[in-house]
């Protein structure tokens, strides 16, 4: 209503006396996780690769741009063109984050890099040798989604520096494989962690406050003789006649419209809005006097004057079902307003 605009204007000038809350996410550091998952390399198009490991591990989120993980892995091998071999072993990896450290994202972007130790076992398969330990070097770019804020999937593609196990007269030559992981990893804490930041502002001085309490004491007056002025109006039938010239000294608000048109702003409509629920909790009637800017052709401004009445009448009379008996027109002429030119309609709180 009216009396609560202008109080919710007034309380908008205490925010600098305060201090104004700021939500934000924050990555929750020392964050430990498990996962799971599987790996392969075979795509690769060589004597020797990995067909599918599967992995479990754990790890710890230090903070962003630290992470470590250590994964246990046991699998299958392609030896030669038509044998198998197995593979175990362990591996450590470092991770970082390359896209969405700083809030909670639904994708993530992780840089990997790694060292591992496996042993493969080949049987009777290779002559020279019935099993191999060696030393890998992998990296990668890790494709998170987060499921939820401790639930997350991942794809992993990359590179593996690792010796020719599979080939007994290369076995100390490096070679280049590439691989694929994916899996899925839980954090025992919320990835991100949800604060509300309080931003400290300037102290208002002494004279800004004695400022501020005068213009507070003077909307509480204006307010109390609205009040006042509200309650002893009496109901008015819009088609009586209605005495002119006193309508210039009772309670109005003035509503504003676009330059030339009839368009009502967000702010602008809420006072509609305002009267509309006055007018339901009272029985007065109001009159709309609508101002309207200049024009070579008079009519066009008389229609403009239709248009913004009409644009007032209507929310009062269809949203909040105020009987249209109760809505006086009046022109500005009439009531003395030779030259108003505003872009704008008065709405006068009738008595008679």
């Amino acid at each position: 209503m009216i009396k609560n605009g202008i109080v919710l204007a007034a309380m908008a000038t205490l925010i600098s006396t305060g201090a104004m809350a700021q939500e934000s996410n924050s990555f929750n550091k020392n964050n430990w996780f498990v996962t799971g998952g599987v790996n392969t390399e075979a795509f690769m198009n060589t004597d020797g690769y990995v067909t599918a490991t599967g992995k479990v591990g754990a790890g710890i989120w230090l903070n962003p741009w630290l992470g470590l993980k250590l994964e246990g892995v046991a699998g299958n091998t392609h030896l030669l063109s038509d044998s198998r071999g197995q593979v175990f072993g362990a591996n450590l990896t470092y991770m970082a984050h390359l896209y969405g450290s700083k809030s909670y994202k639904p994708f993530n972007l992780n840089g990997v890099l790694g060292i591992g130790f496996y042993h493969h076992k080949f049987g009777d398969i290779l002559e020279e040798y019935s099993y191999m330990n060696i030393l890998t070097g992998n990296l990668g770019i890790q494709a998170v989604y987060n499921i939820t804020p401790k639930w997350s999937v991942y794809l992993e593609p990359g590179i593996t520096l690792q010796p020719q196990y599979y080939e007994p007269k290369h076995k100390d030559d490096l070679t280049v494989s590439a691989y694929l992981s994916a899996g899925v990893t839980y954090t025992f804490k919320d990835q991100f962690r949800h604060t509300e930041k309080v931003a400290k502002v300037k102290k208002m001085s002494d004279s800004e406050i004695r400022l501020m309490n005068e213009q507070l004491n003077e909307m509480r007056a204006q307010i109390q003789n609205l009040q006042n002025d509200l309650s002893q109006a009496k109901v008015v039938d819009a088609s009586k006649r209605v005495i002119l010239e006193p309508m210039r000294n009772m309670p109005s608000v003035t509503i504003g419209f676009d330059t030339m048109g009839s368009f009502l702003s967000k702010a602008e409509a809420e006072k509609v809005n305002d009267i509309g629920v006055w007018m339901q909790d009272h029985s007065n009637s109001i009159a709309i006097v609508p101002f309207a800017d200049s024009q070579a052709d008079a009519d066009i401004e008389t229609q403009l004057k239709q248009e913004r009445v009409k644009a007032i009448s209507d929310i009062l009379t269809k949203e909040y079902g105020i009987d249209s008996k109760r809505i006086l027109t009046k022109n500005a002429e009439d009531l003395g307003y030779v030259n108003k030119t505003d872009a704008a309609a008065m709405v006068v709180f009738l008595s008679e």
